[in-house]
């Protein structure tokens, strides 16, 4: 295969992937949260190792206005897997939490990926799943390495 009939193959199984993806579709059926509110909820309680943060901390953490987070706060709010607090010693900012109820849907969302994942290393078995541990490994430094690459040229 030549490089552009690799391309188009990775780029075919990556769409097939995330198109027919079961385990997705599986979370979905027995989890209500999508997977961004996931990331979010899972950044809200590790920016300050599960103490209160700021609505600011969590936009800077992903790089967008304080607007677009406000949004999905309040929505996570009407869910109930967030908490707004009021501090008395800063009565001008507001903090927020996951709530009690959020981390335990969390933990179970994580361990029924977990299990996931082990079912499809021991799949694998040890010698692929060493080398999609490699590979990955190697994507991360080459996106890393090109990160760095475009802040230089800025």
């Amino acid at each position: 295969m030549n490089e552009m009939d690799i391309v188009r193959k990775i780029t075919q199984l990556f769409y097939a992937f995330r198109k027919d993806n079961f385990l997705n579709n599986e979370r979905k059926s027995k989890f209500k949260l999508k997977h961004r509110d996931i990331m979010i909820l899972d950044a809200i309680m590790r920016i300050n190792h599960g103490d209160l943060i700021k609505i600011s901390d969590l936009s800077d953490y992903f790089a967008v206005t304080p607007a677009a987070i406000s949004q999905i706060i309040k929505q996570f709010e009407k869910e109930g897997w967030i908490e707004r607090i009021h501090l008395e010693s800063d009565r001008r900012s507001v903090y927020i939490r996951v709530s009690d109820e959020a981390q335990q849907m969390l933990k179970n969302c994580e361990d029924f990926m977990t299990k996931h994942l082990v079912d499809f290393i021991e799949y694998l078995g040890e010698e692929d799943a060493n080398a999609l541990v490699r590979i990955i490994e190697k994507a991360f430094t080459y996106a890393n390495n090109r990160k760095q690459q475009n802040k230089e040229e800025l």
